[in-house]
């Protein structure tokens, strides 16, 4: 099969049977934020705001990982006892004897050196003005690698951004469900991207206690 990079979202829905629905549960929680902020973490989500505003439009993919989506990640810290975050690494499973393979951006899974249940991915950063390819697409097919992979009839859990934009998606079962967007370059938006993405750390945490399993490495 194709590379990741190479799926349409038509694609996708055709090749696995996916039907994109409008209402979840599961996304709703996902995206509701309760906690409040730090004073500490309020103060560098404005920081990083402002340099989104600023340079949103000119960044390059590279400018964009680096100078906005690395520190905000850094600030959530997916590295912990049980699940860790990666980058830049394949994951691939047999289906139907093919081979659906991809390198994915970044995403959390349990295993410390070696991804070993994936459950979070963010897939393509894309620049704020590149119309190509398709990134819910190839998202929505990294996901169904891991559904595949991980065979336990559990969500997956996604997102993918394009320039200020964040969309969050949800893969459950054949279901597939995306939200409306945050524009990361309005102070409470972004406050509430981060709210999200918290919130992904106390769902895999969730998903790890109800697996019952150890620690692997």
């Amino acid at each position: 099969m194709k590379p990741f990079s190479k799926w349409t979202i038509a694609e996708a829905e055709e090749r696995f049977g996916l039907i994109l629905q409008k209402q979840s549960s599961l996304l709703k929680e996902w995206l509701t934020v309760q906690d409040p902020l730090s004073e500490d973490d309020e103060k560098k989500l404005n920081a990083l705001c402002e340099s989104l505003q600023d340079y949103a439009y000119d960044w390059n993919e590279a400018e964009l990982k680096l100078k906005f989506i690395a520190p905000l990640l850094l600030m959530v810290n997916f590295d912990q006892e049980k699940y860790q975050s990666f980058m830049e690494r394949e994951i691939s499973v047999a289906i139907e004897n093919e081979i659906l393979s991809g390198i994915t951006d970044f995403f959390v899974a349990r295993g410390r050196r070696i991804p070993r249940h994936p459950y979070f991915f963010i897939h393509e950063y894309k620049k704020e003005r590149d119309s190509s390819n398709d990134p819910l697409g190839q998202l929505v097919t990294a996901m169904v690698t891991a559904q595949k992979l991980n065979n336990d009839n559990n969500p997956l859990y996604g997102a993918y951004v394009m320039g200020r934009l964040w969309f969050f998606v949800v893969l459950y079962g054949s279901e597939y469900y995306v939200s409306l967007g945050h524009n990361a370059a309005r102070p409470e938006e972004l406050k509430e991207i981060f709210g999200i993405l918290t919130n992904a750390k106390r769902i895999i945490e969730q998903l790890i206690l109800n697996e019952g399993s150890g620690y692997e490495v």
